[in-house]
């Protein structure tokens, strides 16, 4: 059928935006963590991708009409992006912040973790939805109360260890908002797993079906 082909055609287009956003995080916190390199962080092709698949499912929903499931998908997909559009919008953030804490000899290393766990929700949320995986689905959606704690955990170190001088305040005040971004981008991750089950059931933050998975 000719809608398959253009839900598999949407399909691939989201892998490619997932794999750029995806890629633009990490080139934007080596800069942050200053590794050897140049790392470029390109949100107008992020942007690009979000225009063209937008045209994409409303021509779907014009032409062809589709019925409830494939419907549900497109509208998903809809939502879904502007998600994954956001991530990209972090991603130039935290480049904005990085490249004023230059200057400072400062580390946070344990924010390498933070990254790795926050990237793993984002390839999963994206896996749960290229499989229609529910339980991974509600994976992701659980992992951000790590997150959280990770995040709070970080920023009471930052203000003790500044406290202790092992941190110039620029840096720490900086550091705190990045890390912020990296804890919103988490809670994108978790909208897009929402929007699967969404896709999948017609659910959209319903309790009883997620205490049903």
């Amino acid at each position: 059928m000719h809608i398959d082909k253009e839900l598999e055609n949407l399909n691939q287009m989201l892998l490619k935006m997932g794999d750029l956003v995806t890629s633009n995080i990490q080139s934007a916190f080596k800069i942050y963590l200053k590794e050897k390199g140049e790392f470029v962080v390109n949100d107008d092709l992020v942007d690009r991708y979000e225009r063209i698949i937008e045209e994409v499912c409303l021509n779907i929903i014009l032409k062809e009409r589709p019925y409830a499931k494939d419907l549900r998908q497109v509208t998903g997909i809809l939502k879904l992006i502007a998600d994954l559009e956001r991530i990209g919008d972090h991603a130039e953030d935290i480049v904005f912040f990085a490249q004023k804490i230059d200057h400072f000899n400062d580390r946070l290393d344990q924010v390498k973790d933070m990254l790795e766990f926050v990237l793993k929700m984002l390839n999963d949320a994206l896996l749960s939805y290229i499989n229609k995986d529910l339980a991974l689905a509600k994976d992701v959606i659980a992992r951000d109360n790590e997150v959280d704690k990770f995040y709070y955990q970080t920023i009471e170190r930052i203000v003790e260890e500044t406290k202790k001088q092992m941190h110039e305040p620029g840096f720490a005040v900086y550091s705190t908002i990045i890390i912020k971004y990296l804890e919103r981008i988490a809670d994108h991750c978790t909208n897009i797993s929402e929007w699967v089950v969404y896709i999948v059931t017609g659910y959209y933050k319903d309790t009883q079906f997620f205490k049903g998975v």
